[in-house]
Formats: structure tokens, C-alpha cells, sequence
């Protein structure tokens, strides 16, 4: 069977913009990152959300579209958007050790009320990163789950980590711990 060669060039065609669709996947999610960054800054965080959705599904290993995707949502508050973004943000972290995705992840369980998860994630990006603000809220997270001694160590790595760190400093003097 021979094949009609106007056919023949509309599927090398068709083929060829595949191909280059597919090559340029990460540049496409990078510009509607910023699509979505300038509805941000206009005040659209819902279309903002929705760029930066269409940014992770065209490219799952971009860490700034689910940072932005994860930060949007948890300033949104709505559950689903939230829920959203601890499914994003997990998907991603099995692709990637990203401590900025992980704090949002952890501030997105925080919202929902999943402190065992928070704590972990907190923790991990604190000792991880020598985040001070991560091990603050880390410690809040273990006060809040009733684990006195473990907040106490927690906002002790946060002093050590930065000594003028103020909220720290204050947990401990609520706790009746020293410094």
C-alpha cells in the first residue's frame, strides 16, 4: 500500500509538533508560572492557582510550580485547594528533596489540622536547612500534640540555629525552659 504523500507530510508534521511539545515541556510550565505570578500580583490568587495546576500537570518535576501551587492554596484556605496541595507536594517530594516544598506541604498538614505530619516535615526541613522559622513551628506543632520535652529540644535547635531568633526565644520562656 502506498501511502499519499500530503499525508504523509501532515503526519511527519503532527509528529514533529509532538516532539517538540514534548521537549518543551519545562519551558511551557516556566511560563505559566509566570502567567499564573502575574495573576497573583494582580490580586487573582484563584487564577493564579490555575496556572500554576496547569504548570505542575504539564510539568510534574517543576519545584517552583508546586511551591507556588502549595503557597497559593494554603492563602486561599479552601480545603480542596489545600488537600490539592499536600497531593502535589507529595508527588513531587518522591521526585525531589525540595525544603521549600516540604515547609509548604507542612504549613498545607498544619492547616488541616495533621500535626504528627506537620511535626515530621517541620522538623525535617529545620535540622535539614538550619531553619530556624521551620524548627519554631515545628516546636509549636509538638506543644500542640501535647510533646512538652520534644518542643522544648525543638526551640533550643532554633536558638542555636539563631540566637536572636525572638519567637523561639519567647516559646522557651513560656515553657519555663532555659535557653
Amino acid at each position: 500500500m502506498k501511502v499519499d504523500a500530503p499525508l504523509r507530510r501532515l503526519a511527519l508534521a503532527v509528529a514533529g509538533v509532538i516532539i517538540a511539545a514534548w521537549m518543551l515541556r519545562p519551558q511551557l510550565a516556566q511560563a505559566l508560572v509566570v502567567r499564573g505570578d502575574e495573576q497573583l500580583y494582580r490580586g487573582r490568587a484563584s487564577d493564579a492557582l490555575r496556572y500554576y495546576d496547569r504548570a505542575v500537570r504539564l510539568n510534574p518535576c517543576d519545584g517552583v510550580a508546586v511551591d507556588r501551587y502549595a503557597f497559593v492554596a494554603l492563602t486561599l484556605r479552601k480545603r480542596q485547594s489545600v488537600d490539592a496541595a499536600i497531593a502535589l507536594a507529595s508527588a513531587y517530594l518522591l521526585l525531589a528533596d525540595d525544603d521549600a516544598v516540604r515547609f509548604d506541604r507542612a504549613m498545607a498538614y498544619r492547616e488541616r489540622g495533621r500535626l504528627k505530619d506537620a511535626l515530621a516535615d517541620f522538623t525535617r526541613v529545620g535540622l535539614h536547612a538550619h531553619d530556624a522559622t521551620a524548627l519554631t513551628f515545628a516546636g509549636l506543632a509538638a506543644m500542640r500534640l501535647g510533646r512538652r520535652p520534644n518542643a522544648i529540644e525543638l526551640f533550643r535547635r532554633a536558638v542555636a540555629f539563631a540566637p536572636k531568633w525572638l519567637p523561639a526565644r519567647r516559646a522557651l520562656r513560656r515553657l519555663g525552659a532555659t535557653e
